[in-house]
């Protein structure tokens, strides 16, 4: 006769539970408490002026730099505004827009960009990678086209 006690799958059922209640209790606990901590521990950022609406040409690109003096391409279409980091996520070098190809292009390693920021040529397209994207903000009434950027610190914000 079999022993109704404790079995091999009794404990792994128990421990897997265990540990499933654990881990469901933990991401409850660490997000209840990031939902409380003060919006200071979080990156500051602000508005930087990037031009009017007219200075960017619909299926243009124009070339602005954040607070650190990076640059940031940013891309109007019909459908709005579009702004990528400048920097390839290969190996870090600068990448540009080339218009006569439609494309974004990264001379350090011949890698190559369509116009919404996905790789598709060079090692960012075999490793499918893609530009940055960062956000905007775009004030129609006023026609002022704004990138939001890390705040320095040291600068006023």
């Amino acid at each position: 006769m079999r022993d109704e006690g404790t079995t091999r799958r009794g404990v792994l059922a128990s421990a897997l539970m265990g540990v499933g209640l654990v881990t469901a209790y933990g991401t409850l606990g660490v997000q209840g408490l990031l939902f409380l901590l003060p919006k200071r521990l979080q990156p500051r950022t602000r508005l930087l002026f990037a031009g009017r609406i007219d200075d960017y040409p619909v299926g243009g690109v124009r070339t602005v730099h954040d607070l650190e003096g990076t640059p940031v391409l940013i891309r109007r279409t019909e459908e709005g505004f579009t702004a990528f980091d400048a920097t390839c996520p290969h190996l870090g070098c600068k990448v540009h827009w080339e218009p006569d190809e439609d494309r974004f292009f990264c001379p350090c390693h011949k890698g190559m960009f369509h116009a919404d920021g996905v790789g598709y040529a060079g090692p960012p397209g075999d490793a499918g990678q893609r530009l940055s994207e960062l956000n905007m903000k775009i004030d129609d009434v006023a026609g002022v086209v704004y990138l939001e950027v890390k705040a320095v610190s040291g600068r006023l914000a």
